[in-house]
């Protein structure tokens, strides 16, 4: 350990290798200490309030600028588990099709993740098959980088799952909003090719309907074999759209208080 003469470049070090999370195991390792030692170094940084235990030997870097890192849930939630990607209703919030604030950070993931609370944040891993691990891209959020979900594949996970944004009210509350005229971000064509490329009935029936009823194109969008219903945990009762083969089992009053456009 004696090229690194000082925390500080063990700081630097562990950034150079981008272990922006890491485990006592990888640290020692990186540095070449034994057990002893490892658990003296992480003792002191974590006095120096230069790293924070998040759960049972997983580690945060917090560097010089820990008020930067404890106050941005979505980096913690990008560096506590890989691979993952903020999405949800996270993301519906960031890209501002949403204006409730969810008190759970919502992580799409490939792997089973309890739910693990951190600053009295609760980080919920949604796990996701490996074909729909796509969408996501690198932002800056409050001068950190995040790996979050992009305006299309927001809107397709959550109504894919949408308990984990809301509802499907509140989907649909979010897709209504991106698709106004004035709110741009939303690219239709994108948001029909992800819904392809993952080849799920139920989601294309819903956006489809959902689509129509909103008065946009659903060109290229594939129609595939019914009937799905438009919640999945409703009872399958209600009127049949023969078009995109769909049981509308909810008052669309309820789903588009406001009226659809």
């Amino acid at each position: 350990m004696a090229k690194y003469n000082s925390i500080i470049t063990i700081v630097q070090t562990l950034q150079r290798h981008d272990l922006l999370a890491f485990n006592s195991r990888t640290l020692a390792d990186l540095l070449g200490l034994n057990k002893v030692q490892t658990s003296h170094l992480l003792k002191r940084m974590q006095k120096e309030n230069l790293v924070t235990r998040v759960e049972a030997g997983k580690y945060l870097l917090l560097g010089l600028s820990p008020e930067q890192v404890l106050s941005n849930p979505f980096y913690i939630g990008c560096h506590l588990f890989s691979p993952v990607y903020v999405s949800f209703w996270s993301a519906l919030h960031f890209h501002g099709f949403t204006e409730q604030v969810p008190r759970t950070v919502f992580l799409a993931t490939t792997r089973n993740k309890q739910v693990l609370t951190f600053q009295q944040i609760n980080f919920k891993f949604v796990r996701l098959p490996p074909a729909a691990f796509f969408g996501y891209r690198r932002e800056l959020h409050a001068g950190l980088p995040v790996l979050m979900a992009d305006e299309a594949k927001a809107i397709i996970d959550s109504l894919i799952l949408p308990q984990y944004a809301g509802g499907l009210a509140e989907v649909v509350k979010a897709l209504r909003y991106a698709c106004r005229q004035e709110n741009e971000s939303l690219d239709i064509p994108t948001l029909i090719e992800y819904a392809n490329h993952l080849s799920s009935p139920s989601l294309n029936a819903r956006l489809g309907f959902l689509l129509d009823t909103l008065g946009k194109s659903t060109q290229g969008l594939e129609i595939w074999h019914g009937p799905v219903s438009l919640d999945a945990h409703k009872p399958r009762r209600g009127v049949y759209n023969s078009r995109w083969r769909l049981i509308v089992n909810v008052p669309l009053t309820t789903i588009f208080p406001e009226g659809a456009v």
